[in-house]
């Protein structure tokens, strides 16, 4: 079993404790070579010894969790971020592809988090993840997603997604630029956008932008169109809720 060094950092004394302690106790496979206060600390202790991965508290006085990037052009490290932010914010970190641990740290996310770290050491982790996440947050709706496409992550712009296609185990992506084959069920990706007002599940196999439609047909059967040639059922089972849907979010009056 590999050992990955972890560097904690978090500006109260109990949450590194516990931290430190949970992971003695419960991923044998990671040592915790050093704990620190604040980024600044964190930032020399990397620089001179060098981390296979970083907890990272996101509130913290002075410089936020965040800043640790802002002192490296390319991380060579993974990150898993510790925090107790809001039900926005968490969909923020799922959608930017990035592990995270809520607190009060559980047991069973903390393991899912150091196996997904595990797997993932061999590569560099991207810059651009993390700039994805802070524009995610930054706003009042969610900007960006991360989707695993072959060995990689493409970070998609929302907006430009016209729909999601059911492709048994995988999920076609149509978007501005062309299509992707990603590495996922539909059903995640409805997971995963389920309280963004852009995105409904017309069918089994469509998922669509409802911003991109150019029109809603009810003649010879449900569907609607994008670029005037894409034509995609809607069920008749989620007519009635595709209308109002629609309405409730102003898109139709």
């Amino acid at each position: 079993m590999r050992k990955i060094r972890a560097l904690i950092v978090d500006d109260e004394i109990n949450a590194r404790s516990l931290l430190q302690h949970l992971l003695g106790e419960h991923c044998p496979e990671v040592t915790v070579v050093a704990c620190a206060e604040d980024v600044r600390t964190a930032v020399k202790w990397i620089n001179k010894q060098p981390v296979d991965m970083v907890f990272l508290d996101v509130e913290m006085p002075n410089e936020n969790g965040f800043a640790l990037f802002d002192y490296f052009n390319k991380p060579t490290f993974e990150t898993v971020f510790c925090t107790a932010y809001s039900q926005y914010a968490i969909k923020a970190f799922e959608v930017s592809a990035v592990d995270y641990v809520l607190k009060p740290i559980g047991i069973s996310k903390l393991k899912e988090a150091v196996k997904k770290v595990a797997e993932r050491l061999d590569r560099v982790q991207p810059p651009h993840q993390i700039e994805v996440l802070k524009e995610n947050l930054s706003g009042s709706q969610i900007r960006k997603i991360g989707v695993h496409i072959g060995d990689g992550i493409v970070f998609m712009d929302l907006d430009d997604i016209h729909y999601f296609e059911a492709d048994g185990s995988y999920t076609t992506i149509h978007h501005t630029g062309g299509r992707d084959l990603a590495v996922k069920k539909i059903k995640h990706f409805e997971d995963l956008l389920a309280n963004d007002n852009r995105f409904f599940r017309i069918h089994r196999s469509y998922l669509v932008n409802i911003t991109q439609i150019k029109k809603y047909s009810k003649k010879e059967g449900f569907s609607v169109t994008y670029d005037g040639k894409n034509l995609l059922p809607v069920s008749r089972e989620k007519k009635e809720e595709f209308e109002n849907f629609m309405q409730r979010n102003n898109f139709i009056s």
